[in-house]
């Protein structure tokens, strides 16, 4: 049996199925988003190029790199890749305008910064950064590059915000094979986290009501910590073995009256606190999701502690 002869494949493919009506007047709209951006590049051969290279991602090619994109553009390869991997243009001039583009279209009080590393499995050792290290896709240890990523979900679309590639401490020490993948002097080693924060700062300015990110940040307390000190709300991951405890629970009194602090509920695993959580305390909210539209989720509604000390919860 084939997989598109699966019924879950057949709803898929009906959903994929685009008429010309859907499309029609695209071309025109990126060629408005491409001007917006062009005059940052300051050579016209750049422009030429950054024309391509957008060309060749949005095209059927089923290699979209610099090669490939060449070939089908009938130019030569290198101009191409020497473009992409170490033009002399300036990229931070370019994500600095889309920041600004995004805040105008998609910044809000509804729209969410989402935080989430993304790993590419790689066969060979060139590519910058590339190290046996953990490969969300493959879901084990493997031979791959981990790029940090920013994104903003709204109402009105989502798109990605920014980007930094993590650089393996072996990577950050070894001076030669930076200077064969051209990485600039000030590129260091950090911690996934710290790259997070310094996204986020860097669209500071885009309008956002909440910032999300998965464990491998979530489980950091610094990360948590600097959040709140840049008075950011945010919903995060963490481990399930967290120590947490219900500040609402009922404490036990002492048998015999005593002087100091008042008694507090027990510290216990995140998950093994969960489960013990009666139904009445799960509630059912409404969430926009950008495809399917509004979906139910159920919340714990409760006030906690964890371990280092932070209270979070309604009322907290």
């Amino acid at each position: 049996m084939s997989l598109l002869d699966k019924e879950e494949a057949r709803v898929l493919l009906k959903d994929a199925k685009m008429e010309a009506a859907t499309v029609r007047g695209c071309r025109q709209r990126i060629t408005t988003f491409v001007e917006r951006y062009l005059p940052l590049f300051y050579r016209s051969e750049q422009r030429e190029n950054a024309t391509l290279v957008i060309q060749g991602r949005l095209s059927g090619l089923e290699r979209k790199t610099s090669e490939p994109i060449a070939i089908q553009a009938g130019v030569e390869r290198k101009p191409v890749q020497q473009f992409v991997g170490a033009g002399c243009w300036d990229d931070e001039a370019v994500t600095a305008e889309l920041r600004r583009h995004v805040a105008e279209l998609l910044g809000g009080p509804d729209s969410v910064l989402v935080l989430d590393p993304s790993a590419f499995p790689k066969k060979g050792t060139e590519s910058c950064g590339v190290a046996r290290q953990w490969c969300g896709r493959l879901g084990k240890v493997d031979n791959c590059q981990v790029g940090c990523f920013l994104a903003i979900a709204a109402p009105g679309g989502a798109t990605l915000l920014d980007r930094r590639l993590y650089l393996p401490k072996e990577w950050a020490a070894d001076s030669a094979r930076r200077k064969k993948c051209h990485v600039p002097p000030d590129v260091r080693f950090q911690e996934k986290w710290r790259i997070n924060l310094e996204l986020l700062d860097r669209s500071r300015d885009v309008p956002h009501g909440w910032v999300v990110t998965d464990e491998e940040s979530g489980r950091v307390s610094t990360f948590r910590k600097r959040l709140r000190r840049r008075h950011e709300r945010y919903v995060v991951d963490v481990p399930a073995n967290t120590l947490v405890r219900d500040l609402d629970e009922p404490v036990p009194r002492r048998r015999r009256q005593r002087r100091g602090a008042p008694r507090k509920p027990p510290f216990r695993r995140a998950d093994a606190w969960a489960t013990r959580q009666p139904a009445a305390r799960w509630q059912k909210i409404t969430v926009r999701d950008g495809e399917k539209g509004p979906i139910e989720v159920e919340a714990l509604m409760a006030r906690v502690e964890t371990k280092e000390g932070r209270r979070v919860g309604p009322g907290a």
